[in-house]
């Protein structure tokens, strides 16, 4: 199966037999294909720019993520809750494959060692939004060398995965060294531009993050890793934050995905959810107006959109009356932020308020709302009002602390739609009213993607004990590993009441 080999094609030569008599003059030349791209003269660079290119910009679209987090509410969608064929998202082609070969093809020169540690942080970014998806996915014995590819590959827990992932990144950024003598993939990096000290920073926060992602399932797990962070470089400032900036030019490929929809639909907007919306609204944040620009009818203001309506409940969020996203989301030029200050700072706030650190989980709390709205340009007069209010604090039972920690950083991620979906997944915030539109899972927000077709055609026994060990077998509703708070889903306050507006 190509599906899970090397996308880097390698010649071996066969032997020209001719009846009578060989002929050995420009041998190679003639029995090399000359369309193949060898290894011998491909650039890890190209493939490393192509892979962050291509990866960065799939996670800021209006995709099925940021509708299942009601980041984006689209009139169009019709049933989002029907099972579908996820195989979009069950990609081992191009940049799986490519990131795979840049740490292959960077592992053999001792001068090429950052970049072969940064490579090696990047392909755990893409397979946590594989597994997270999904589960249990082919990950030991998948996007092997050409030489050693296995055409079935076994599914791994996504116990194991988690548990080597967050060990890879703990190897990769101790990799990472400032020695002049070793390469960098300098302006190739489209993130950090091959800033040693910047991919520290990303890799520890994102281990920071799959920690925390598996506290319910594995608790000692977490803990390790996060005592293992204390005192190391984190994104601690917005300075730091981990994002891509588009092109404003005539190659609509390099645009931002967002200004490239703007123009082709002739200028429709994009609704905001009504999750967003309203806790926006409960909180007087001066974010609202940076997220959401007001309906255009000037009497229905922020109302943002509910998922999953039927038909007689789409009425009150016509296109003239429901909020939509500013143009600032939607200029050709643009920063996509992977990582930012804000989400590390809630992290922490968790880690301390479950007893997993040492560090003060209020303080950590008021710092990552103050960083989310410097990140947005809200005034500091805005931000000093706002965290001297009821919501700059954190109080109430431990939960209830969870719950608000939660809030903020699914505000603070917007249009982040894998990261929202994801948490509210693990933690059950924030409560999403759903409408009537019911689909595969009975008005459920799907808890995981359902194994495509092809692997049940190509891959059959892997994928069935796979299927087999989720409870409930391959559905939509089935919980993943990490997927373990008891006691979810939580139904917002509203659920069952139309329309669910509570102010």
């Amino acid at each position: 199966m190509k599906l899970y080999a090397t996308a880097i094609k390698v010649t071996s030569l066969a032997f020209l037999i001719l009846s009578g008599s060989s002929c050995t003059k420009d041998f190679k030349e003639i029995n090399t294909d000359p369309v193949l791209i060898t290894k011998d003269i491909i650039k890890p660079s190209m493939l490393f720019t192509l892979v962050l290119k291509n990866t960065i910009f799939d996670s800021y679209n209006t995709g099925t993520f940021n509708e299942y987090a009601n980041y984006y509410s689209n009139q169009g969608s019709g049933t989002i809750f029907q099972d579908r064929d996820w195989s979009g998202s069950f990609s081992y082609t191009g940049n799986l494959i490519n990131i795979s070969e840049v740490i292959r093809l960077t592992g053999n020169d001792p001068a090429l060692k950052n970049q072969q540690a940064v490579a090696r942080i990047w392909k755990v970014w893409q397979f946590h939004q594989l597994t997270d998806v999904f589960g249990d996915v082919p990950y030991s014995e998948s996007l092997l060398d050409v030489e050693d590819v296995i055409n079935q590959p076994k599914y791994d827990t996504q116990e194991s995965i988690y548990t080597h992932m967050l060990n890879e990144l703990k190897e990769a950024v101790a990799q990472l060294t400032n020695e002049p003598s070793l390469a960098s993939f300098g302006s190739a990096d489209l993130l950090f531009n091959g800033n040693a000290d910047r991919w520290v920073r990303f890799g520890n926060s994102l281990r920071y993050r799959l920690a925390i992602r598996v506290r319910y399932a594995n608790e000692s797990l977490a803990a390790q890793h996060i005592a293992d962070l204390a005192g190391k470089p984190l994104i601690d400032d917005n300075a730091f934050n981990a994002k891509l900036r588009t092109i404003d030019g005539a190659e609509a490929a390099n645009r931002n995905p967002l200004y490239n929809s703007f123009v082709n639909s002739n200028g429709y907007p994009l609704w905001v959810g009504f999750t967003v919306t309203q806790n926006l609204l409960e909180r007087s944040d001066p974010r609202l107006s940076k997220y959401a620009s007001p309906a255009n009818d000037g009497v229905s203001g922020h109302r943002g959109r509910p998922m999953c309506l039927f038909t007689d409940e789409k009425q009150p969020y016509a296109e003239n009356t429901t909020a939509f996203l500013p143009m600032p989301f939607r200029v050709a030029a643009y920063d996509i932020v992977v990582m930012n200050a804000a989400e590390v700072y809630f992290l922490r706030a968790e880690a301390a308020l479950a007893g997993l650190s040492s560090e003060n989980a209020a303080q950590l709390y008021r710092t990552g709302i103050e960083q989310s709205m410097l990140q947005y340009s809200v005034a500091q007069p805005d931000i000093t009002t706002y965290l001297a209010g009821t919501f700059g604090s954190l109080t109430g039972t431990e939960e209830q602390q969870l719950r608000e920690i939660i809030i903020q950083k699914y505000l603070a991620n917007f249009w982040m739609g894998a990261e929202g979906w994801a948490e509210y997944r693990r933690t059950g915030y924030p409560e999403i009213w759903t409408g009537g539109d019911l689909g595969s899972t009975n008005g459920t927000i799907p808890r995981r993607g359902t194994y495509p077709q092809s692997e049940y055609s190509l891959n059959e026994n892997n994928v069935r004990e796979a299927a087999s060990r989720l409870q409930g077998g391959d559905k939509m509703t089935s919980r993943i590993w990490w997927d373990a708070k008891p006691g979810l889903p939580y139904l917002h306050p509203k659920q069952g009441t139309f329309p669910p507006e509570i102010y």
